[in-house]
């Protein structure tokens, strides 16, 4: 995530938005890119795409049983600008776009470009393929492949065909759809860019204020795009999380070999006397760790290289953007060995050097228990700084979990149970009649299979991160500048889709089969817009202007209900506006069966593709889901986070005993003639016993107090990855600090118990 992108020259490559008043990354019009690649002169070439890649049928020839496969449509010089050569063939041209072709469904180039991948798994490597064609869509259109892309190649998610967009100089400027990518000139900077672009957006105002008043230009680094904030602080986050422990282990390490360097004290001083300089003394002890360090490191690669191939199956989906890919980059190994190596040495250079510094007197005699204090002191600290450590790790852990929590027990505003969702699509010319008779028509077969209660349809379920944005007016109401008007998520249903999903309908009623094209616009909205826009009367009977998809002038539609608010996303901090209108109003080539059954939906789920299959047998279903499974995906990313810190900070806490543990263990044993004395002059078991115990708690007292106010501190920086939760949540301080706290005090148990088994007579003979 912090490598260059695997483009040429990637440091050149933007994104460009537009940027409206409610959204600074607002997808931009087909004839604004057309005039942004036109006038502009600091891009040496400018591409654009439908969106990512989507789901389509794929047969390699006609007749054979279709498969799903990710299409995306791009602009023609796409590869061009991101530096990516075909290993065969070509790439498309503007003559792959034929005049005329327009954004009507199905009416587009019938050219290909598939993915290595695709093409050594379907065709075998075949170098035949260039010029073959393939079937794609539920229609079965035929495609001419012209090129093959390769293995490695992916960007705005993974795709294996590629085709080229319609004539965009047919697309209405107000239509918002592409997502354009830029490359710079060599010599020209962000900055520069930035300012022309504004230059021409202000033109584009002049020109065509009533669709571009107020519309300016965002452009970010493409690597920055891709990552985006949340990632990027996750990443940081994670990193400081992997310190801390990298430390704790350090920390560890360096009282083990401080303990081994007092027991160690006579066998040094006799080097010394002996004639060993302090250099050759402290060089055979860093060699020492050194060895250490790189047995330890050889099994971190391995670890670490056995991690990344299981990787794939371990991270949850959404969790990475798909256009990283994750891999034991040979920089980053470098870095690591490295790291191992310099820490291996300072590890052993810090004891090392306290070893030497005993006076030889000293260290020969008995047992060298002169030196403990010195070394005790910085066991001690060290001990200290682990409980500290650890506090903040399980203090972020918890602030994590807290936060998936409220991502998981808030109410959504559907009931998820026994819904099963599946997308389907209808490429082809066809009339809006005829498209929504289709849909309709699977909708029917599927809702007499055995097992279904409800089966209906639904342009984009919730919890997706796949919308349709409309600017809507109400009309009647004072005039918006078109700049200015609110963006809705625009729902394309059938009637019984409120009782598939379990949505409340508070006012009006819902759709029915008489809401038909011919019939009279109708909508159905949210409660949130009932509330902002009508407040204080009754929105049933207003009606609303929103244009509908690929329409280019609004439609005035009246609002037959209002249904409960209903989650579009789950961390989202304000309610979303929504419209839905009937599909057989606005009949689109893709859809989503959302089905709910009277159980299980798995078992029938094979009944339901063969429903499908007997409507259209080329219709290629895929990604099956419950909505169960939608909600779980829609929290993969801050799940994933807060198993993760939880993972280090259970390390860490442990780490953090054994340092505890340590630290009093050997503690009680350089003192054993001390409580041996105090024993046999009539001390208590109990007395020794609280004695041990008090420093083992003064010593957790102190690293929790460090640990909290290092907490306090840096918790802050952690807002923008919590939901619902303060950076400061009095419940996950208290858990830490009594967990750490637990932990800590359990591991000075065992050394009390020691010292209070000390045998005064053997101790003393040992004297």
């Amino acid at each position: 995530m912090i490598r260059p992108l695997p483009f040429p020259d990637s440091k050149q490559l933007v994104m460009l938005w537009e940027r409206v008043p409610q959204n600074a990354h607002n997808r931009v019009a087909g004839l604004d890119f057309v005039d942004w690649r036109e006038q502009n002169r600091s891009f040496a070439g400018m591409a654009a795409t439908l969106g990512r890649a989507f789901s389509t049928p794929f047969r390699a020839t006609d007749g054979e049983v279709a498969e799903t496969v990710a299409l995306q449509r791009v602009t023609p010089g796409f590869f061009e600008v991101l530096g990516v050569r075909p290993i065969f063939g070509r790439s498309f041209t503007a003559d792959d776009v034929p005049a005329g072709a327009d954004l009507r469904p199905g009416v587009f180039s019938e050219v290909a470009v598939v993915s290595e991948r695709l093409w050594r798994s379907r065709f075998g490597s075949g170098p035949a393929l260039v010029g073959r064609t393939i079937r794609l869509g539920a229609s079965g259109q035929a495609w001419r492949v012209i090129g093959i892309m390769p293995a490695d190649f992916q960007l705005l998610g993974a795709a294996d065909v590629w085709t080229p967009t319609p004539d965009l100089r047919l697309t209405a400027r107000r239509l918002r759809f592409l997502q354009v990518i830029g490359r710079l000139k060599p010599g020209v900077s962000l900055g520069e860019a930035r300012s022309e672009m504004a230059a021409i957006a202000e033109r584009l105002t002049r020109d065509a204020p009533e669709t571009n008043k107020g519309v300016g230009v965002t452009i970010e680094p493409l690597h920055q795009a891709i990552v985006g904030d949340e990632l990027k602080t996750t990443t940081l986050v994670l990193g400081g999380v992997v310190t801390f422990v990298l430390l704790l282990a350090c920390a560890n390490i360096a009282n083990l070999i401080l303990a081994r360097g007092v027991g160690r004290a006579r066998e040094i001083a006799v080097r010394a006397a002996i004639g060993g300089s302090r250099i050759r003394i402290i060089r055979q002890l860093v060699t020492e760790s050194l060895l250490l360090g790189i047995g330890g490191g050889a099994v971190g690669l391995a670890l670490s290289w056995a991690v990344l191939r299981a990787a794939p199956a371990i991270i949850p989906e959404r969790t990475i953007p798909e256009s990283i890919v994750l891999g034991l980059d040979w920089r980053l190994s470098l870095f690591a060995v490295a790291l191992t190596l310099v820490t291996a040495v300072v590890v052993g250079l810090v004891p090392a050097w306290h070893a030497v510094r005993v006076p030889l007197a000293e260290a020969m005699t008995a047992g060298g228990r002169g030196s403990t204090d010195r070394a005790g002191r910085m066991r001690t600290a060290l001990a200290a700084i682990e409980i500290a450590a650890a506090l903040l790790l399980l203090t972020g852990a918890g602030l994590f979990v807290r936060t998936l929590m409220s991502l998981t027990q808030q109410d959504l505003g559907y009931r998820a149970e026994h819904v099963v969702t599946m997308p389907i699509g209808r490429g082809g010319s066809m009339t809006q009649e005829v498209l929504a008779g289709y849909f309709q028509a699977i909708e029917r077969e599927v809702a007499a299979v055995p097992g279904v209660r409800v089966a209906s349809l639904v342009s984009n379920v919730p919890l997706t991160g796949q919308d349709d944005i409309q600017p809507f007016t109400v009309v009647g109401d004072a005039p918006v500048d078109q700049a200015f008007r609110t963006n809705a998520h625009y729902q394309i249903i059938t009637p019984r889709y409120f009782e598939a999903l379990g949505i409340t309908l508070l006012q009006g009623r819902a759709f029915t089969d008489r809401d038909t094209i011919t019939a009279v616009p109708v909508c159905i909205v949210n409660e949130e817009i009932a509330r902002r826009y009508f407040s204080g009367r009754n929105p049933i009977g207003a009606r609303i202007s929103v244009p509908s998809i690929l329409v280019r002038v609004p439609v005035a539609r009246e609002i037959v209900g209002v249904i409960r608010q209903v989650k579009t996303q789950p961390d989202e901090t304000e309610k979303p506006l929504e419209i839905y209108v009937p599909l057989a109003q606005n009949a689109w080539t893709s859809s989503t069966l959302a089905i709910r059954t009277e159980g299980d939906p798995a078992p029938i789920v094979p009944s339901i593709k063969a429903a499908i299959a007997r409507v259209d047998r080329n219709q290629a279903v895929s990604r099956v889901r419950t909505m169960e499974e939608i909600a779980a995906e829609s929290t993969s990313r801050p799940r994933f986070r807060a198993q993760l810190v939880a993972a280090f900070a259970s390390v860490a806490v442990v780490l953090a005993a054994a340092g505890i543990f340590s630290v009093l263990m050997f503690a009680v044993q350089q003192r054993a003639r001390e409580f041996s004395i105090r024993l046999a002059l009539g001390a208590g078991s109990s007395d020794v016993f609280r004695l041990v115990l008090g420093d083992g708690l003064r010593l957790t007292a102190v690293g929790l107090a460090i640990g909290l106010a290092a907490s306090a501190l840096i918790v802050r920086s952690l807002g923008t990855l919590l939901f619902a939760v303060k950076p400061f949540d009095p419940i996950s301080f208290a858990v830490a600090t009594l967990g750490v706290g637990t932990v800590a005090v359990a591991a000075c148990v065992a050394p009390a118990l020691r010292a209070v088994r000390s045998d005064p007579a053997t101790a003393l003979r040992a004297e």
